[in-house]
């Protein structure tokens, strides 16, 4: 049985403009390499977040690339990167603007990295998700802009969140790409999963947070007849 490690790094709150935004901090490969002598194989690194505080919004996560080679030492060689969107907003970049600044890094980096996982979820702190009909339109641009990329892409939420956001849980966006879904029931399955988006079936489920281990916390993923972990975001945004 393989085991899969979804690394989603910590965060460590940044000032900028009076604003408080959350910027990852570095997971060391001696932590990395005590995940992965447990069996892990599967890294999932956050290389975007909003950054709502600035003008325009949406930034490179600073600590994106030095948490992939530390991935890489540590023996990952299969390696996923997920992106925490600036959205709401008037000074936020326009999704295929923030698309292209995760596309030219990776590039620049040279970094090999298999799915980009999309995060729609609601940040209260940010006002992320303002109106559902402006949402779906937004959700739209991200999706138009991802097709266009040829990058293999994902999108990671839940049925409240799904709900909350688009004001439908039957609302589709694209349900041919693969669903993480968030369900903290601690219960290694899919029992708990609630079709929405037109996802009848989820690739990954988080099934637990705040976990810890070699070191870190970490959130609990279920990958089909796999389990694996993720290290838990401890994501603060202040105004």
């Amino acid at each position: 049985m393989k085991n899969y490690l979804l690394l989603a790094v910590l965060a460590l709150a940044s000032t900028f403009s009076g604003h408080v935004y959350a910027d990852t901090a570095l997971t060391s490969t001696s932590s990395l390499s005590c995940v992965k002598n447990y069996g892990y194989d599967h890294a999932i690194i956050r290389c975007y977040i909003e950054a709502w505080g600035r003008n325009p919004g949406g930034l490179i996560d600073s600590n994106c690339y030095q948490n992939y080679l530390n991935a890489r030492s540590a023996g990952f060689t299969s390696i996923d990167i997920y992106w925490l969107p600036c959205t709401g907003r008037s000074t936020c970049k326009s999704p295929a603007t923030q698309l292209n600044e995760i596309i030219t890094y990776v590039g620049d980096n040279n970094m090999i990295v298999g799915t980009l996982w999309l995060d729609v979820e609601v940040d209260s702190a940010a006002n992320n998700w303002p109106s559902t009909s402006a949402a779906r339109t937004t959700l739209q641009q991200f999706k138009s802009a991802l097709d266009s990329s040829d990058w293999k892409w994902g999108v990671y939420s839940s049925y409240y969140q799904w709900q909350t956001i688009t004001g439908s849980v039957s609302w589709v966006l694209d349900s041919s790409v693969p669903l993480w879904y968030a369900g903290w029931d601690y219960a290694l399955s899919f029992n708990n999963f609630s079709p929405f988006g037109g996802w009848s079936t989820p690739t990954i489920k988080q099934y637990a947070g705040d976990e810890v281990f070699c070191s870190a916390n970490y959130d609990k993923n279920y990958y089909g007849q796999n389990y694996c972990f993720s290290l838990h975001p401890f994501i603060t945004y202040l105004q």
